[in-house]
């Protein structure tokens, strides 16, 4: 059986090698979906969009004012290299791994990488990594994560983003510290490594960060080195 902790609500911190370059330009992404009434499955798309940006997120002109593309190395092992593109007005948050949880890495996602606005405690955006037999589908990773984690799915969906297959999801659990809150969480995966590129905020504040967690979770690109 599958056993996860959960993505923190708490936002912990840790230690990370990280670069700040350019904006990047988005690559156009495709859902995967099974044959329906063309009115339904419109009606459908739309509230995908809407809750799960995925299309048309951001103009070329705007990501590269406002977002900046993050080169990151964790662990300085570089094998777990990766790119995403955050907000320039976030911060990296520095995250702490053990050497006992990375030769645990199959018990629950590690973080590889944080950010946060300046001085607001109530956003985030981060990476993290677990290993997982290759025998286990994103999908079924997924399903445990969310029940295992006590979240509840408000929206999923499949697709592909950057070149990788993910299961997207948007997810509500009550935090005690900041009540109600939203979190999208996709993951995709390299060989037996599973990737969870996630963004959290309360949940009245989602529609104000729903772009900036959907430009990470289409931009993020976890190749290794």
């Amino acid at each position: 059986m599958l056993r996860f902790s959960s993505i923190s609500t708490s936002f912990p911190r840790a230690v990370l090698a990280l670069a700040a370059a350019g904006a990047c330009v988005l690559a156009a992404t495709t859902l995967q979906a099974g044959p329906q009434r063309g009115h339904q499955r419109d009606k459908k798309a739309a509230m995908q969009q809407d809750l799960l940006p995925h299309k048309d997120v951001i103009s070329p002109k705007v990501m590269e004012r406002d977002y900046a593309n993050m080169r990151v190395t964790p662990y300085n092992d570089p094998k777990f290299y990766f790119e995403v593109a955050v907000p320039r007005t976030f911060d990296n948050q520095p995250v702490q791994v053990t050497r006992k949880e990375l030769a645990e890495d199959n018990k629950s996602p590690l973080p590889m990488a944080e950010f946060r606005p300046n001085g607001d405690k109530t956003v985030l955006i981060e990476a993290r990594y677990v290993r997982v037999p290759e025998r286990v589908s994103l999908d079924r990773f997924m399903q445990v994560y969310v029940e295992q984690s006590g979240f509840q799915f408000v929206k999923r969906q499949r697709g592909d983003y950057n070149g990788r297959q993910v299961e997207d999801a948007l997810l509500r659990i009550e935090s005690p510290s900041l009540g109600k809150t939203l979190t999208r969480v996709t993951v995709s995966r390299r060989g037996d490594l599973v990737f969870l590129i996630a963004g959290s905020c309360r949940e009245q504040d989602y529609a104000k960060w729903k772009q900036a967690f959907a430009v990470a979770a289409l931009s993020f690109s976890p190749t290794g080195k």
